[in-house]
């Protein structure tokens, strides 16, 4: 695991259409409770510290969820929070709202004090109140490893200083994959 020491991309170096995670499943209870198992085993020979003990004995409210986000846009220390909640396929469809990034697991069996650039997270999000209908969209996913299904629908959480931005990227990407099809980054001039 790389610490922030050995930052390979901070959020200040990432441009403002590229600062959100993105997720097509969510994890149930009994999904978390494999992984956290899985954690006590893998660990069992290293360094523990704060965030092991809160996720092996974190047990889930009504009003925090554990999302299994895909390749993170850059290393940032948690908790973080964040105000938007979007469809990556139509961003039009989003939600504001408040909410945190409380804990992040990598690969969902390794607590940090962090999230890394370009890896998985278990990410633990927390809301003041109830879980936003929207994030019934996500798969939930029951067991250990990833069922979502090819095609499903993902969300993207961000924060609504960089949503104008990362909105016309979408959207963007989605006229030029219209126009050019699996080429379509071969015309790219925003990269």
């Amino acid at each position: 695991m790389r610490h922030l020491t050995e930052t390979m991309r901070t959020e200040e170096q990432c441009k403002p259409n590229q600062r959100f995670l993105f997720a097509d499943e969510y994890l149930s209870d009994k999904a978390v409770v494999m992984w956290q198992t899985e954690c006590v085993k893998r660990c069992k020979d290293k360094p523990k510290g704060q965030a092991y003990e809160k996720y092996i004995n974190w047990t889930r409210k009504e009003n925090e969820i554990a999302v299994f986000t895909l390749y993170a846009y850059a290393d940032f220390e948690i908790p973080k929070k964040f105000d938007i909640i979007f469809h990556l396929d139509n961003p039009n469809d989003f939600i504001k709202i408040d909410y945190k990034l409380t804990q992040s697991i990598h690969e969902a069996w390794f607590p940090l004090d962090t999230v890394d650039d370009g890896h998985k997270h278990l990410c633990v999000f927390s809301f003041d109140k109830a879980i936003p209908e929207i994030l019934n969209t996500l798969h939930k996913g029951d067991d250990k490893f990833s069922t979502s299904p090819k095609g499903q629908r993902k969300l993207g959480f961000c924060n609504s200083k960089d949503f104008d931005e990362i909105k016309t990227r979408i959207e963007k990407t989605f006229e030029l994959k219209k126009l050019y099809g699996e080429k379509w980054w071969e015309y790219d001039n925003d990269e």
